[in-house]
């Protein structure tokens, strides 16, 4: 605000110079004194007064007076630096008139507190409009704070809710794991190191709660395979991604999530064999995926998972109503959809 405040101080007090020009100009022919110089010299008078009312004001806000205290403040402290104003350029001029003659002369028609009408009219509106900008920078940087706080308080919350994304087939990758180093070292060591990307991914949610889908799809697809360690040939996986959707941000985990939730409550329930199948494409303006599980659809009030609540809350957050996800079943299979709407 002080670029602007000096801004508006140097144009206000230069229109009260001008002012006082039109106001008297018959000063000159009778003091003998350049008007311009006396006209400037209470303007500088006027300047200073203003400063030390913008020091009373600051700290009255800063007390959080009432409307109704603040103006009398505004009104009693424009009267008192008027007359204080005035004071002051009244004593310059007897000062003056000992030096020059010419001073003598204006400093006897120019009667104690002349001035000091022109002088309050002017601090009166110059306070007004002081306290009423000064409260609309006020607002508008609690405006910028509380979506400030608004914005780290929702980022607070994603980072939570990723934080709260567990991998939960750990500890069944890891016997599987050891189990395969017995059987096929090289097959092992692949999958230990799908093993870490996947731990990788999960543990990076800090970076960003969004991603590509060839990110996603990646750790998905690392997923899947170390799932078919435990499930074997009963997880029948397929995908179909359109290559202009990858580049495309969702949300991270989102795909793996739904993965996951399909094993879990799905497949992972039955000892016979059944379809895993991932889509992503693009639906006009919006990114569509689907994750497609053989299983039938349970009421996910009966549910103690937490991570499609997880998910439906990070869209909220991330997404708002651009967001969208549906639990459905069809036919023999149940499918969960996630749409973004806008997805860049």
């Amino acid at each position: 605000m002080d670029n602007r405040f000096w801004l508006l101080q140097s144009v206000g007090w230069l229109a009260f110079t001008l002012l006082q020009l039109a106001a008297e100009p018959a000063d000159a022919p009778v003091a003998g004194v350049s008007p311009v110089m006396l006209a400037l010299s209470l303007s500088t008078l006027g300047m200073i007064g203003s400063l030390c009312l913008r020091m009373a004001y600051r700290r009255a806000q800063a007390a959080r007076l009432s409307e109704f205290r603040m103006l009398a403040l505004v009104a009693v402290c424009s009267l008192v630096t008027a007359v204080l104003v005035d004071v002051c350029f009244y004593s310059g001029l007897w000062a003056l008139s000992f030096v020059d003659p010419s001073f003598a002369t204006l400093h006897g028609n120019q009667p104690l507190l002349a001035r000091a009408p022109l002088v309050l009219v002017a601090y009166f509106l110059w306070s007004l409009l002081y306290v009423a900008l000064s409260r609309q920078q006020g607002l508008r940087r609690a405006t910028i704070a509380q979506g400030e706080l608004q914005l780290a308080l929702k980022d607070a919350q994603l980072q939570a809710l990723l934080g709260h994304l567990g991998p939960h087939f750990m500890f069944n990758a890891i016997n599987n794991i050891r189990a395969l180093i017995l059987k096929d070292a090289d097959a092992a060591r692949a999958m230990l190191g799908k093993f870490a990307a996947t731990l990788r991914y999960q543990f990076n949610h800090y970076d960003s709660p969004l991603v590509s889908v060839a990110e996603e799809m990646a750790v998905v697809r690392d997923f899947v395979d170390l799932l078919r360690l435990q499930l074997g040939a009963r997880l029948q996986y397929s995908e179909e991604v359109e290559e202009a959707t990858l580049s495309m941000q969702v949300p991270r985990h989102s795909l793996q999530l739904l993965v996951e939730n399909g094993i879990k409550h799905g497949l992972g329930l039955t000892p016979t064999p059944g379809q895993l199948r991932v889509e992503v494409r693009r639906v006009g303006s919006c990114l569509q995926l689907d994750v497609r599980n053989t299983g039938t659809l349970r009421d996910r009030a009966l549910s103690s998972g937490t991570g499609l609540n997880n998910l439906e809350q990070r869209l909220s957050l991330g997404f708002g109503s651009a967001g969208r996800f549906e639990l459905r079943q069809d036919g023999d299979c149940v499918v969960a959809s996630l749409r973004l709407e806008g997805a860049a």
